[in-house]
This record gives structure tokens, sequence and C-alpha cells, in this order.
């Protein structure tokens, strides 16, 4: 009996220290700078989602109004626009989003997309910032070619219904866990003055309807700015699974407050803890940079071959335009 125990105790030991661990993240810039001049007199892209298709990469980001002289069948406002890359830094514009409703009626004002690859098929989440639309919440596409969307339902799929948050869902994340699709969003509290993040969980390789969500986050948010940094917003969650361990990297403060990128870590893929001492990973840029004013909002991709990439936005200053830019992610 006595050698059984032992052995039992080994194997228990084994399987605490053989486990998954956490490992520390480092980020290294890469030479990208990009910006969209297609609708402002200065280059302007923020909010990045990144996706491979077959040799080439494609990244969605969010673009403003017009400054520019636009014809008068022009539809003007915010949308998503994207562009090309066979590098992943140097990146050529092809076209605005082209989304459609189930009846082939072009849509706009769609942002903040999150644009995933899910068992081969091109999925969209994403949030429309548009006068007609009167919300903002999430709302969800798919595509063959990566450029022409078509929702999959003409309402949004997702709108909290909490106690502790206004009906607002935005910045959507979805990812994988077991046998569900777990969905982050971006909400406030019900003065509306603090962002934060809640979580909902459908059934995967479902639909992804508005009858197939279910609102994790029932008691509270389960992250909420606490830190210093964070000032009074979380927003732009983006995970990443690295041997058994997810990584989620987000934003904190809001825009314009010089918006800096967290990590926080999960052992199960629901429950996160902010990296040790208080979840800082990467800062704006010193005084002078191109990124001065902000490094935020980031996107996370992960390539073929494994090596993980984040993208985010920046600017030089309070008042300046959006670019975006790339590290790359090294676990140590």
């Amino acid at each position: 009996m006595k050698k059984i125990a032992i052995l039992v105790a080994a194997a228990a030991l084994c399987l605490s220290s053989c486990g998954p661990k956490v490992q520390k993240v480092t980020l290294e810039p890469m030479p990208m700078l990009y910006g969209d001049s297609s609708r402002t007199v200065l280059p302007f892209s923020k909010d990045p989602t990144v996706i491979r298709k077959g040799d080439a990469y494609l990244i969605y980001y969010s673009i403003k109004s017009y400054e520019k002289p636009v014809s008068p069948e022009t539809v003007n406002g915010w949308h998503t626009g994207i562009a090309k890359s066979t590098d992943l830094v140097n990146w050529t514009r092809v076209c605005d989003l082209d989304l459609r409703d189930s009846k082939g009626n072009r849509i706009y004002g769609a942002v903040a997309p999150c644009v995933k690859v899910i068992d081969g098929q091109i999925h969209m989440f994403y949030q429309r910032f548009w006068d007609e639309a009167k919300n903002n919440n999430i709302w969800h596409a798919t595509s063959e070619d990566g450029i022409t969307f078509t929702n999959t339902c003409d309402t949004p799929v997702f709108i909290p219904e909490t106690s502790w948050s206004i009906n607002r869902s935005i910045d959507a994340e979805v990812y994988r866990v077991k046998d569900k699709l777990i969905l982050m969003f971006a909400t406030r509290d019900k003065t509306g003055t603090y962002q934060m993040l809640g979580m909902a969980e459908a059934p995967y390789g479902s639909d992804y309807g508005p009858d197939k969500w279910t609102l994790m986050s029932t008691e509270g948010p389960f992250l909420k700015p606490d830190m210093e940094w964070e000032m009074s917003c979380i927003e732009a969650p983006t995970v990443i699974e690295h041997k058994g361990v997810w990584y989620m990297f987000y934003a904190g403060a809001y825009n314009h407050e010089q918006q800096q990128i967290g990590l926080a870590t999960s052992m199960d893929g629901i429950n996160f803890t902010r990296i040790d001492p208080d979840g800082l990973l990467f800062t704006h840029g010193e005084e002078g940079t191109w990124n001065h004013g902000e490094s935020g909002h980031p996107g996370v991709f992960q390539d073929e071959d494994g090596q993980a990439y984040l993208f985010f936005q920046g600017k030089d200053s309070p008042d300046g335009n959006y670019m975006l830019s790339v590290c790359k992610v090294h676990f140590e």
C-alpha cells in the first residue's frame, strides 16, 4: 500500500508540474506603419484585425467619414477598410468592406470588426456606427472571399441584458474553448462612465444567431478598470491560446487618453488574471515618436507556422490621426 501511495503522489506531482504554464510575453516591434488615405487628408486607420487568405493576408480596420470631396451618390460615414499584404509589413489598400444584408442590400457603418477563419469559413463579428442602425451591438456576417460579407441575421446577434451594464456591446472577440465559441465584448456601466468586459458563449459550429448566445457575465464584468493606467476603460480584448494557456491582450484607458496595451492570462479560457504587477504590457511611445499619443486597440493573429503577431493602433498626439503597426509576439 505504501508503494502505491508513493506512486500516486508522484503522478500527482508530475501532473501539477508538467501541466500548462504561463510564459513571459515580449513584443518585438516590426517596421510596419499603415494608414488608409482614401477618405482623409492624412492617413487614418484604427481597430485592426487580420486573417490569412491563401498566400496573402488581409487586414480589416475602421475608417472615418470622408474629408475629401466625394460624388453625390457616395454614402458617407464610418466604415471598415481592407488592405492586403504578403509579408505582414507592407500593405496595399484593396477597398471598403462590401457588406450586404440577407436581401443583398448594401450595409454601411460596420466598424471595429473581429474577423476570424472558423473551420474554413470567414466570419466577421462587428458593431455598427450608423444613425440608421440605432444601436451599438454585435452583428455577424460571413464571406467566401474576405471582401464581400453577408449578414447571417438582419438584427444584432448579441445584445447584453444585464443588471450591471447598459444594453451595448462593442469590440467583439471570438475564440474556441472546447465545444463553445466564446464572445468577449466591451460595454459600460449603467452611468455610461466605465468601459469594461463581458463574456458570452454559443455552441461551436452553430449559426451564432441571436438564440445561440448565453451571457456568462451575469453578476458583473469579468474584467473592469481597476489599475491606475487603465483609468476608466478596458476594451478591445483579443485572445490567443499557446501551449494550453490563453493570453488576452486588451486596451486600457479611453482613446485620446494615451491608451496602452495590457495582458491577462487564463488556464481555462474563461477566468483571466492580469500579469504582474498591474497588467501593463506595451506602453505608448516616447515623445516625438509616431505612437506617443497612444498604443491601443490590439488585434492578435497567429500564422500557419504558429508565430503570433500583435497588431495595434497608434498616433503621435491626442489629436493625431490613427495609424497601424505590428509586433512579433514571443513566449519565453
